[in-house]
């Protein structure tokens, strides 16, 4: 019999070890998700696969825009250049001025949160610098970008 009730409790304690590993889990994925290094993973992901929908939610284009240097403007309106930058970015093919987020280490790359703890800078690969800014629903995106 006591062995039957030895089974019972390792049975039970086995189960609540389980659902403190998914609850750890679930609470670690939401605590993440509100962080600048996500919203770098979803855009250099949302790059890699071409979708320009997924990159606006990660990075305020408008702001971006008006980061840009003149040589990648061309002269071009900045509601002229987000379209060009969203076609770039949904085009599989074309990718000239996301070219370099390929090889961003947005898993390892050091991210500066500063003291406000609403803006944060990132240095994804060795010639680019990141700014992400963190929205009142705690999310970060990306206001500007960067490239030497």
């Amino acid at each position: 019999m006591t062995g039957h009730l030895r089974d019972q409790r390792g049975g039970v304690a086995r189960w609540v070890l389980i659902l403190i590993i998914i609850a750890a889990a679930f609470f670690g994925y939401q605590y993440a998700k509100k962080t600048p290094r996500y919203a770098l993973i979803q855009f250099k992901k949302a790059v890699l696969f071409s979708d320009a929908e997924a990159a606006q939610r990660y990075a305020d284009f408008d702001s971006i825009v008006r980061s840009l240097p003149e040589n990648v403007l061309r002269g071009q309106s900045d509601e002229v250049a987000k379209k060009r930058l969203l076609y770039e970015i949904h085009s599989p093919h074309e990718k000239s001025y996301f070219s370099r987020v390929k090889g961003w280490s947005v898993i390892r790359g050091p991210i500066a949160v500063a003291t406000d703890h609403n803006t944060a800078t990132a240095q994804p690969a060795e010639d680019t610098s990141v700014t992400l800014q963190k929205l009142d629903n705690e999310q970060w995106i990306i206001t500007a970008i960067e490239t030497q």
